[in-house]
């Protein structure tokens, strides 16, 4: 199983809220103007679903794999919305069934 992520970049938009680069709008100084992150390969943990779950202590002890996604999901939902990217970028939940 795999996160399932849409490319909208609305997290990418609210990165200085979690530390990263900010390039003066909010969002972060590697998001292209595509959506798609200029240094993918080499992002940081914060922007990996998957390493997160690793790396959180004892988030395995509360959350499935596939639970961390869902609930990352609809977090990504929230951002979309909040941040006006149109609806059609939202992964339908079950699709991680």
């Amino acid at each position: 199983m795999k996160f399932k992520c849409s490319g909208c970049g609305a997290c990418c938009r609210q990165a200085a809220k979690v530390g990263l680069p900010d390039r003066g709008d909010g969002g972060c100084v590697y998001l292209s103007d595509d959506n798609s992150c200029s240094i993918y390969e080499n992002r940081p943990d914060i922007c990996r679903v998957d390493k997160m779950y690793e790396n959180l202590p004892g988030l395995s002890d509360q959350l499935t794999l596939k639970e961390w996604y869902v609930e990352n999901t609809k977090a990504c939902h929230q951002l979309i919305d909040q941040e006006g990217i149109d609806s059609s970028y939202k992964i339908d939940i079950e699709e991680y069934e």
